[in-house]
Formats: C-alpha cells, sequence, structure tokens
C-alpha cells in the first residue's frame, strides 16, 4: 500500500514538472521575422502539440534591438495587442523579448528608464513575460560603466533585476553574452561572468543556454548538471538545432534530437530557435512537442541521441522504421519524423497564398547594417541605423560549417531592419480556392532573401528578371547508346526505368492546374520522407540523402570498371561491371524519384510553403541531376581511372549542406561560378535533360547549330542549299573522332535538342585532325569563286572559309591549355543553370581524363554564355568573328 502511495506521489510530481516545463518556440533569428498570420498559426499549433511558449525576439525587427529605445505607434500596438491575446486564447505564454545590449549604457538613468518605459508599454497591452537578450554583443563596458560597475556582469544584472522588480515581478528570461561553453570564459566553472550571474541574478529569473556550443549537436546530463550547478538554477535552453540563419543555403528538416528525455527533470525549459521560413518548421516544433511529451522511464537513451550515431553508419540500414519494442510513450527521432510527416502533410493542401517572388537562399558574407526599413507598414520610412557598437567582430566568412559553430568569436552580423508587426503579407488558411484566389497565388513571400540583400544574403538578383516561359530544372535522362557496340549500354534495356512525360508548364500565373492533380500525382508522406532526409540536421544527413552521396561515390570509384570494359568491347560484362551498371541505374532512379517529388510539390495548394521550399528543392534536383550526367557519361567513357579518385575531400563539414557536398563529388572547382545559380522567380515545372550524344542525334544537332548562329537568329534558311555546312564545320570533326572527345546534349521535354558542349582532351592532336577534315569537306562541297566588289551570302562566305588552312594554335597556349571546348545553347534557354551544368558535366569528363585547364569556343551572339565565362574566369580572346576564352578551368 505505501509502494502505490508512493508511486501516486512521484507521478503527480512529473506532472507538476511537465505543467512547469516551458516548451515552445523563439523566433530569435537573423533575417525576415514572420509575419503576424504565420505567428497566429503557429499559437494554434503550440497549443495542439500541448506546448506553451512563444519567445518574440527577432533579430531584425528593428524595435526589438536596434532601435530599442523607440515605442511602438498606436497601430503597431493594436497588432502587438492582438498577438498577445491571440497567445492568451491558446493558453501560450507571449514572451516579449527586447535587446538593448549594442548600445545601452548601462551606468545611464535615461538609458533604463526609457528600457523601463518601452517594456512598460508592453505590459500595459497585456502581456505578463518578459527576457531581455544580451547575446551577440560586445563584451566591453563603456567607460562610464566601468565607473559604476564591478563588471560586466555586475551591469547587466543590476540593469535586469531593477527591470523585473519595476514590472511587478512577471515571468522573466535572461540570456546572457556567455550563452555557451564555448563563449564562457575561460570555462564553465571558472567564469567570472556566469559565477556573477548565478549569485546576484534574482532567482526567479531564467537563464537561457544553448549547449556546448552556439549549435549543440548533443545535450547530455552531465553538461546540463554543470551548467545549472554554475548559474544556481536549471537553465531554460535555447535550443539553435534547427537555425539556418548562418547558412541560408541549407534548411533543417529532421526531427529534434541529440537531447534525451532523461533531461527534461533537470531543466526549467526548451524553446527552439528554427529556420528562418515559417512553414518548413512544422517538423522541428513538431518533432520537440513529441520530446516533451514523452516518457523518461521509456525512453531509448540510445536512438534519442542519435547524433551520436557515425555518418558513416547513418546508410547502412535503409528502413525507416525505428527499433521494435518501443512504448508508445517512448521518444524515437525516426518515427517522431514520420509522425511529424503524416501531420504535416494536410498542411500542403491548404489554401494558402503568398505574394512576391522566390525567395533565393544564398550563402551569406558579412553585410553592415543598412539603414532601417518599415517594411510592413503602407508607406515605407526610412530612418538611419543605430550602428554596431564598435569591436563587435563581423560575421567571419567560413568555409567550414563547422568554424561557424564552435568559433567562439562568431557573432552574426544584423542587416536591412524591419517592422515585423504590421504586415502587408496575407495568408488565408483552411479556404476553398476561387478562380480569382487561384489566379493571385503565383507568388512568394513579399520580399527575397537574395534581392534587396537580406539578411545572411549575398548575391543580388536583378530586380529587372524577367520571367520567362523556357525558365527551368535540369534534368537527367539515361544515354541509350546506340551504337553498333550494345555492350556499352549504361542500363540495360530489360532494366531501363522508362522516361518520366512531364506536362511543360509556363511560369504559374495562376493555380488553375491544382484542380487536376490525380491521386497517383498528390504528395504523400513518402515524399516528404525524402524531402526531410534531403535536407535533415546540421549534424546529420538522412538516410535517402546519405545513399545519394555513398552510391555516387562508389560509382565514381569504380568507374574504373566499366571503362576497362569499355576499352576492351569484350562481350557479356562480368559480374562486377554488371554490378555498377545495375547501381547505376538505381541510381538514375533515384533522381527520377526526387523529379517526381518535386513534380508534386510544385502542384500543392499551399503556395506560401511552396515558395519557402521551392529554392532548396530546385537546387537540390539540379545538383543530383547533373550527378546523374556524369554517371551516365561514366558508363561509356574511356577515362583515366586516376583522375576520377584523386582530390576527393572528406564531406559533412562543408557549407551548404548536403547540396554542397554532392556539388564536391564533381571533380571540378565547386568555388567557382558555375555553382552559382539564380532560382526561378515562380516555380516552373519545364524540364530539361542533360546526357551523352548518341548517333541517333546528328541530324537534330546540326540542326541545332543553324539555330544558334552568331547573331541569335535561326540560320537554317540562310543554309537551305547546304544544310550540313554549317554543322560539318563546327562539329564535323568532332564526330569524326567521336571517341576521343566528350559530347553532352540537352534536350527539353519534347525530345529536341536545345544545347551541345563537345571536348577534345588534346587540342594539338585536334588541329591536326581539322586539318586533315578540312580536305574532306573540300570535297564534299564546292568552290566558291569571289568575285571582286561582290556580295556573298552567309553561306557562300562558309564555302569560300573552306579554302584557307587553319590557324594553328600558338604551342605555348596548347601547353597551358590543352582542351579544346565548343558550347552552344539556343537563346530560348536563358536560365544560365543549364548551361553551368552542361560545362559543369564536361569539365568534369575533361578532369577525369587528366585535362585540368582548356580553351571555349563561344558564338559572338551568346551574350549570357559570354558574361558567364567572364565570371568563370576565362580570358577572352577576338578569334575570326568568334570569342576564344582562356583560363583554368578547374
Amino acid at each position: 500500500m505505501a509502494d502505490i502511495n508512493l508511486n501516486i506521489i512521484e507521478n503527480l510530481n512529473n506532472l507538476n514538472e511537465r505543467k512547469n516545463f516551458t516548451c515552445g518556440v523563439v523566433e530569435g533569428f537573423y533575417g525576415r521575422p514572420w509575419t503576424p498570420e504565420q505567428r497566429k498559426d503557429l499559437f494554434s499549433k503550440l497549443q495542439k502539440w500541448g506546448m506553451n511558449c512563444y519567445l518574440y525576439a527577432p533579430k531584425d525587427d528593428y524595435k526589438h534591438r536596434a532601435y530599442w529605445r523607440e515605442l511602438y505607434t498606436v497601430e503597431e500596438a493594436e497588432h502587438l495587442t492582438a498577438l498577445i491575446t491571440e497567445a492568451r486564447n491558446h493558453n501560450v505564454t507571449f514572451y516579449y523579448a527586447i535587446s538593448p545590449g549594442l548600445d545601452i549604457t548601462y551606468s545611464g538613468q535615461k538609458e533604463v528608464s526609457a528600457l523601463k518605459r518601452k517594456l512598460e508599454q508592453v505590459q500595459q497591452l497585456g502581456c505578463n513575460a518578459f527576457a531581455i537578450l544580451f547575446d551577440d554583443i560586445d563584451p566591453e563596458m563603456s567607460g562610464a560603466d566601468k565607473e559604476v560597475f564591478q563588471s560586466f556582469a555586475h551591469a547587466q544584472v543590476s540593469v535586469t533585476n531593477d527591470i523585473f522588480t519595476h514590472l511587478n515581478q512577471p515571468k522573466f528570461m535572461f540570456c546572457p553574452t556567455q550563452y555557451c561553453s564555448t563563449r564562457a570564459v575561460p570555462s564553465i566553472q571558472t567564469s567570472e561572468y556566469l559565477n556573477t550571474l548565478g549569485a546576484k541574478l534574482a532567482p526567479e529569473i531564467d537563464i537561457m543556454w544553448t549547449g556546448p556550443k552556439v549549435i549543440s549537436k548533443i545535450l547530455t546530463v552531465e553538461h546540463i548538471r554543470e551548467v545549472t550547478e554554475v548559474l544556481k538554477r536549471p537553465p531554460i535552453i535555447w535550443d539553435n538545432l534547427h537555425a539556418n540563419d548562418y547558412d541560408q543555403a541549407r534548411l533543417f528538416l529532421g526531427p529534434y534530437c541529440g537531447r534525451s528525455p532523461d533531461l527534461i527533470h533537470l531543466l526549467r525549459g526548451v524553446v527552439t530557435n528554427p529556420n528562418c521560413e515559417y512553414g518548413p518548421n512544422f517538423i522541428a516544433i513538431n518533432t520537440l512537442g513529441q520530446w516533451s511529451r514523452s516518457s523518461v522511464e521509456t525512453s531509448c537513451d540510445n536512438d534519442a541521441v542519435s547524433a551520436d550515431i557515425k555518418l558513416e553508419t547513418e546508410g547502412d540500414d535503409s528502413s525507416d522504421d525505428c527499433p521494435t519494442g518501443l512504448s508508445p510513450n517512448a521518444y524515437h527521432p525516426r518515427r517522431a519524423l514520420r509522425l511529424a510527416l503524416m501531420e504535416w502533410l494536410p498542411e500542403f493542401n491548404k489554401s494558402v497564398s503568398a505574394f512576391g517572388p522566390v525567395c533565393q537562399p544564398q550563402i551569406p558574407t558579412p553585410v553592415p547594417i543598412l539603414p532601417s526599413v518599415n517594411t510592413c507598414m503602407t508607406i515605407t520610412a526610412t530612418t538611419p541605423a543605430v550602428p554596431l557598437t564598435p569591436g563587435i567582430p563581423p560575421t567571419p566568412n567560413m568555409n567550414l560549417i563547422v568554424e561557424a559553430i564552435n568559433d567562439s568569436n562568431f557573432i552574426p552580423v544584423s542587416n536591412p531592419v524591419m517592422n515585423s508587426l504590421v504586415s502587408e503579407n496575407k495568408v488565408v488558411l483552411d479556404n476553398p480556392p476561387t478562380e480569382d484566389a487561384e489566379t493571385a497565388s503565383t507568388v512568394s513571400q513579399d520580399n527575397s532573401s537574395v534581392s534587396g540583400l537580406e539578411p545572411m544574403d549575398c548575391n543580388p538578383s536583378p530586380s529587372s528578371s524577367s520571367l520567362q516561359e523556357d525558365t527551368m530544372v535540369v534534368e537527367t535522362k539515361p544515354c541509350d547508346h546506340e551504337s553498333e557496340d550494345e555492350e556499352n549500354v549504361i542500363i540495360n534495356k530489360e532494366e531501363e526505368t522508362p522516361r518520366i512525360e512531364t506536362e511543360t508548364i509556363t511560369p504559374l500565373v495562376s493555380d488553375t492546374s491544382i484542380t487536376s492533380i490525380t491521386s497517383e500525382n498528390e504528395l504523400n508522406v513518402d515524399d516528404l520522407q525524402l524531402l526531410a532526409d534531403l535536407f535533415y540536421l546540421p549534424f546529420e544527413h538522412g538516410k535517402l540523402g546519405l545513399h545519394f552521396l555513398t552510391e555516387f561515390n562508389w560509382l565514381k570509384v569504380n568507374s574504373h570498371l566499366v571503362i576497362e570494359h569499355n576499352r576492351d568491347s569484350s562481350g557479356t560484362p562480368k559480374p562486377e561491371v554488371q554490378e555498377w551498371l545495375n547501381k547505376a541505374s538505381k541510381f538514375d532512379e533515384m533522381t527520377k524519384a526526387v523529379k517526381k517529388m518535386a513534380d508534386k510539390l510544385l502542384k500543392v495548394k499551399n503556395r506560401s510553403l511552396l515558395y519557402e521550399l521551392y529554392p532548396y528543392v530546385w537546387d537540390m534536383r539540379g545538383v543530383i541531376s547533373l550527378l546523374n550526367s556524369y554517371v551516365q557519361w561514366l558508363g561509356f567513357s574511356k577515362g583515366w581511372r586516376e583522375a576520377f579518385i584523386s582530390g576527393d575531400q572528406e564531406p559533412w563539414v562543408f557549407r551548404g549542406g548536403l547540396t554542397a557536398e554532392l556539388q564536391r563529388l564533381i571533380p571540378v572547382d565547386a568555388s567557382n561560378d558555375l555553382f552559382v545559380y539564380k532560382t526561378p522567380e515562380t516555380p516552373i515545372t519545364t524540364h530539361y535533360v542533360i546526357r551523352p550524344y548518341t548517333p541517333l542525334d546528328r541530324v537534330n544537332l546540326y540542326d541545332l547549330v543553324l539555330k544558334t548562329s552568331d547573331d541569335g537568329k535561326d540560320a537554317t534558311p540562310l543554309f537551305s542549299a547546304y544544310p550540313e555546312l554549317k554543322g560539318d564545320l563546327v562539329l564535323g570533326c568532332y564526330l569524326e573522332n567521336i571517341n576521343d572527345v566528350t559530347l553532352m546534349v540537352v534536350e527539353d521535354e519534347a525530345e529536341n535538342l536545345v544545347g551541345y558542349c563537345v571536348a577534345d582532351t588534346n587540342g594539338s592532336v585536334y588541329h591536326d585532325k581539322y586539318a586533315a577534315y578540312l580536305e574532306t569537306l573540300r570535297e564534299k562541297y564546292p568552290k566558291v569563286t569571289v568575285e571582286e566588289g561582290s556580295m556573298l551570302s552567309p553561306c557562300e562566305e562558309l564555302l569560300s572559309s573552306l579554302s584557307c588552312d587553319a590557324e594553328p594554335m600558338p604551342e605555348s597556349l596548347i601547353n597551358s591549355y590543352p582542351a579544346c571546348i565548343t558550347l552552344g545553347v539556343l537563346h530560348a534557354v536563358q536560365d544560365d543553370s543549364v548551361t553551368k551544368r552542361l560545362l559543369t558535366c564536361v569539365l568534369a569528363s575533361l578532369r577525369a581524363q587528366g585535362t585540368f585547364s582548356g580553351n571555349v569556343t563561344v558564338k559572338a551572339g551568346e551574350k549570357n554564355i559570354l558574361e558567364m565565362y567572364n565570371r568563370l574566369g576565362f580570358r577572352e580572346v577576338a578569334t575570326r568573328g568568334a570569342y576564344l576564352y582562356l583560363g583554368r578551368a578547374f
């Protein structure tokens, strides 16, 4: 009987602990703040998932941080009141946070009075919970403060305790300047700053902590106990696990992990500071809610702390199932992810409109605070911004994500600041789409993370960029390799996956196509699982995402098997060769699965969510399709094995996440302009295929040469008498020696060729071949006699040029740049990502064959391509009506 009573008491204590456990979301990232509509939607979800806290702390909302002294206007106050009321209606505690640390004088009575006045105003709006944040600021005090306070910690404690008392001791949080182990000077236990906080800060005030690092892989019981001992209270974890403001080339859709539920009774609470994009945070917040409700006694510690698992072992088991025998109340990250995906799926079918161009995430570079812009008011106001306090180190331009996570000097620089309380963004939830609404639902969030140098961005896209019907995403297709040697086929005819036919859709100026979605084309949980695995977590990839890395690396390293087979031209492939071919086929199927998932995503009704995900998915699909193109080339190449496996670097640690790691598997220099793409401003479903050339392409390829004439016009009518003449001059010599060159083509969905790129690894030998080839052309075509003063047609000019010998390249040039490359793309293909990926694949083949530099001949009329070569670092040389670009290609 006594044991039963003890169990009842223990269960009641656990329930009380859970009730007092703070769990929710902090909007504390650098970047465009969420809209009021999104925050209200968040409150509803927090209540549904048993969470109880929202912390308002957007770094780039100017009245939160840069202009913290300014009171809210009447209109802003009304919107803030509405948010506070909405949170209360959903049993969510609304914490209003303020960050005065950039320029506050702690000893100045006017400064403290201004801070009190600002928080009093918010308190009068109905807010009963507050936070003061002193993160990411210069730890040095001013001269005036040094005369009054013993230390930096004493100054912050004095102001915080004063504010706490002045507001009648409400719920209160405090974020210290040393908020993780790497910033604790010299260590947690010996930090004078942290020990002062623990001893002097009012015990009712909760102190926030991020863990061992700014972005912590694991939180352990031992670590939390150490922090609790110094702070004299359990900390509230400000969790940056899903934050992407330090590298907006990444998105994190993995589950909450690396934190055992055993921590719950040791903490005051956990608030997640997630992705800048609101919609994709569904998984991060949902799985945190599952974690907070899980049973400690039945949790699987080894699986809950999944970040402990080595990345190299992630792909051993392709199953998404968690270990059997777990209690329903236990927390396992993979199971939590699956449950979250099932609940997330209906969100894609909600009618949500979005306005503005697609936001293009970019790897950030240091940017100073720019003039303040109230982006949400009807009339835009501009005022000078408060500069950063002198001595604050700028955001380092890091090459490794590990540096961003480990560097104790990493302080993100605040960027263009804005007011997030009054928004013109319209978000319509759960309303059936009307024809007018669908027509309007064409564009995304009101500002791009590229246009206007949004926070953490670098490469702004042109504001005048037009929306073209032929904007596309590059896809790949296995080459049929129809030649005399049928054994060169990469994918056996019996095993080849049929080509996926997709309807060409112009830029989406309306969403009427949504109503025609068939059930098999609707997004499902497996599609979302693939999406999440491609964009998982900072320290680990999802199983399917890692599978792309390991499979492509295996195909590249073992390509010598199929290359040797191609050289021997023997009959039936050996078992190891057949294994390579089978894996190449499976990789092609994986590529098509990504394409199919992306196609389904384009048709969802929730346009706001689509536009937040689209830039990441578009880039990922393009990179994977590029890898697939390279695999197809490997399948029939006779290149050198040594070059394939040279220069590889260990992945896992670079900026840009899985997308960048996949790029680095291509044997070209990933740091150049080849991997900088401009995301289409509206989602489109026009696809292009990059694949190796086959003999059946010859007629269409010659026709393409005419269509890519120097003046950008179709020259077919001008060469009606000799339709093959121009093709013979430009590509004939390459085709005569097809076994010695790399030739890739681009085709549209109707299988019409729209681009090509051909390369010969040996320029001097190619010149000799071309000289001999000219003799063949002189026999094939009539000789043109040029009379003095006569006007020749373009066709006659080319016929006349046959009598001229080819000018040899200087030996010094050939020695430095041995490869010759010719490239042509239709002017209708204006997205340079197609040209870049085509060129990347050809350059990779050159490097694989031992050639590391080359010269490129481009038609004079191809302005976009010429500009791209300039950005790639090629040097321009004019040669007889064409442009010859010379430069190191790798």
